[in-house]
């Protein structure tokens, strides 16, 4: 089984914020990963619900981005049901991916079983009196990368070679695949599994959210770039690990910790292990983290 390490959501190329974790009613925090904006889509921030009735747009405009209200955006990975009012018949948790970053999934032989840990740039935020605004926080100073979500592969398809099931007609990379952006013969969906298919079984869904906890958040903490993470030992180049796009170079070791200067440039970070310590290490955070919709 490989992990991939899949950046996804806002960043400040591509939409210039940090999306939001929210506090339930029940007390817990939510991940809302906010789609980058785009022109190939029919779907706006105004269409995506984040609780109750409360929209992404109303997010925008709360933090300053009113223009962006009512702008198209690219809902990809499509995780959370609860985002979208209406679904089609036989709808799935889904991801797409096209180019340069497909080739990269490609040349590292990505396919069925394997799991996608999407994580993304977050911060706390509150919604009092009507209104949003981000918490301060002087651990995590301007956000944290985080994983927010995952996706184990049971299906790949091939949109502009075969075809796909109806179901999907929605997705971007199907609607649009004759635009430039997804016109590419390895444009591709990657369908997930209904329940983790894996050999030591647990009962868990193929793919879905996380309920927000600290064991998740990637970044160091105190550190003001968030592109600075400190990750388990197992996982540094010395225990026989690799992360494609992040050489042993920017890898280090503090207080029995992995550091990585992670790459700031490339979606998808494939590892490649020879002792499995990546395999126990996504298993169990799907296995031990509450996951929501």
């Amino acid at each position: 089984m490989k992990v991939i390490l899949s950046r996804k959501g806002m960043d400040s190329e591509n939409g210039g914020i940090p999306s939001p974790i929210i506090q339930s009613e029940h007390g817990y925090w939510k991940f809302y990963s906010l789609p980058i904006p785009t022109v190939n889509s029919d779907i706006s921030y105004d269409q995506l619900y984040l609780f109750d009735d409360v929209k992404a747009s109303d997010f925008l405009e709360d933090l300053g981005l009113k223009s962006r209200k009512y702008e198209f955006c690219h809902l990809d990975p499509d995780i959370r049901e609860s985002y979208l009012n209406q679904r089609p018949i036989g709808w799935k948790r889904c991801f797409g991916q096209v180019k340069s970053a497909q080739t990269h999934l490609e040349n590292n032989q990505i396919g069925i079983g394997d799991i996608f840990l999407f994580f993304g740039w977050f911060k706390k935020a509150e919604y009092k009196n009507g209104k949003f605004k981000y918490i301060t926080d002087k651990d995590y100073p301007n956000g944290f990368h985080a994983i927010y979500s995952f996706l184990q592969i049971n299906e790949i398809y091939k949109p502009n070679k075969q075809e796909t099931p109806a179901w999907l007609n929605y997705h971007p990379h199907i609607k649009y695949k004759n635009e430039t952006e997804f016109k590419n013969d390895n444009n591709t969906i990657y369908v997930a599994t209904e329940m983790i298919n894996y050999p030591k079984h647990f009962n868990k869904n193929g793919s879905i959210s996380f309920v927000f906890s600290e064991d998740l958040i990637l970044t160091k903490k105190g550190q003001p770039n968030r592109t600075v993470w400190e990750l388990p030992i197992e996982l540094h180049p010395n225990s026989g690990v690799k992360l494609s796009y992040n050489a042993s170079d920017r890898w280090s070791v503090e207080n029995n910790r992995a550091t990585l200067k992670s790459a700031s440039k490339g979606q998808e970070f494939v590892f490649s292990d020879v002792e499995a310590n990546v395999e126990k290490w996504c298993i169990e955070l799907i296995k031990m983290h509450t996951v929501t919709d």
